[in-house]
């Protein structure tokens, strides 16, 4: 009998694929505890093939795009926020806009991965991680 870890890169998409849309789902249904729940069980089982999978999960050909795209989404998601946070400030500035509370988890979460994204690109440009 097959194991599940000798289908290596097939299992570990549709674990992502799987864990994305039921988070997703969950979430915008209102079932917030089991989105994060959902998630976390995702990325464990995500680790857990990735460690015990017999055949590689991503190649060479994987990471070389990976860290162009990582680097170009950095790059034009940094350049779009620019813009748009002049523009918000100088709305909220003129007491022209405003936002609910209700959104400020999404922006401080949207800036804190944009955060993180931009930090491990200047660690790889200075070569303090790979």
């Amino acid at each position: 009998m097959k194991s599940l870890f000798e289908y290596g890169r097939k299992l570990y998409f549709t674990v992502l694929i799987a864990g994305i849309v039921g988070s997703v789902a969950l979430f915008n249904t209102g079932y917030e505890l089991e989105a994060a729940a959902v998630t976390t069980v995702a990325v464990v089982s995500l680790l857990l093939i990735g460690r015990k999978s017999t055949k590689p999960i991503f190649d060479e050909r994987d990471t070389a795009l990976a860290e162009e795209s990582t680097h170009a989404a950095v790059m034009w998601s940094g350049a779009f926020g620019g813009v748009a946070m002049i523009v918000i400030s100088i709305g909220i500035g003129l007491g022209r806009w405003s936002y609910p509370d209700w959104a400020a988890p999404y922006y401080l979460s949207w800036g804190a991965i944009i955060s993180l994204a931009a930090l491990i690109e200047v660690l790889k440009r200075y070569r303090v991680i790979e």
